[in-house]
């Protein structure tokens, strides 16, 4: 159990993994490197059959909870792992994923020891190439408004750090999609009522090419279609048509190169 004052928020961080013996690794590190002393660690795997496992266990001590076992997907983990958190605020960084630096988490817990009101965090993200290392997009959230959800555009999702409340309030993620979950409860949320919500303008996060909603034209019409039944189910006014405009938005960030935050 993580002892803490009353002033001082605890960060539930939530990993996810499924047989990825080769980054887990380089996660769990660039969590356990944060700087800020109040972090309940969860790691959530759905059943590794190689050498994940083993992996995790050599950082067993410094990891809250550890759960493995099968699972219906990455959502479904995810949900496994907020049940089990006790956090003032939830993070997720996934197994591909990593911190940019060791102040990433002593930042955003500042930012929310600054004003209670507040109850999401986001900032700037990069994806970089698996082998090389290099920045492919910059995925800034910067001009994001909770109007450009109706065109799909939402700000990157592994650099938000949730109030728990929110979960309580609007429940978990959703396991009616693949891709979009993420998508779907910032929709739930923005539309249900007024976020008091914050941009942090750095980079945070380093995400590695390939992930489920990158991999090619299948996923890219899948998440369209997903981003459509979401916005429809919770009543938000949107066409097909419009929310191709989010790819206008991913094509600058393509050209354009972090600015301030660096990542490294």
């Amino acid at each position: 159990m993580i002892l803490k004052n009353s002033k001082t928020p605890l960060i539930s961080i939530i990993t996810v993994v499924y047989n990825n013996e080769k980054d887990i690794r380089n996660a769990i590190e660039s969590v356990l490197d944060q700087n800020y002393e109040y972090i309940e660690y969860i790691v959530i795997d759905g059943g590794s059959d190689d050498g994940t496992i083993d992996v995790i266990n050599e950082y067993r001590d410094h990891i809250s909870v550890f759960i493995s076992e099968t699972d219906n997907g990455i959502y479904d983990a995810l949900n496994k792992g907020i049940s089990h958190s006790s956090g003032d605020f939830i993070a997720i960084l996934h197994s591909d994923d990593l911190f940019c630096n060791s102040r990433v988490v002593s930042n955003i817990a500042n930012k929310i020891s600054q004003s209670s009101r507040l109850e999401l965090y986001f900032s700037d993200m990069v994806i970089v190439d698996r082998a090389s290392d290099k920045v492919l997009r910059y995925y800034t959230a910067s001009f994001f408004k909770p109007w450009m959800l109706r065109i799909g555009y939402m700000p990157p999702h592994p650099t938000c750090f949730i109030k728990k409340k929110l979960f309580d309030e609007f429940g978990l993620y959703s396991l009616d999609y693949k891709i979009a979950s993420d998508f779907d409860f910032l929709v739930r949320i923005f539309f249900g009522r007024e976020i008091k919500w914050s941009y942090l303008n750095q980079v945070t996060v380093k995400m590695k090419q390939g992930g489920i909603s990158n991999s090619g034209f299948w996923s890219k019409k899948l998440i369209i279609n997903e981003i459509h039944q979401s916005l429809k189910l919770n009543g938000v006014r949107s066409l097909r048509i419009i929310q191709l405009m989010r790819y206008l938005v991913r094509l600058k960030e393509f050209m354009t190169k972090p600015k301030k935050g660096k990542c490294d």
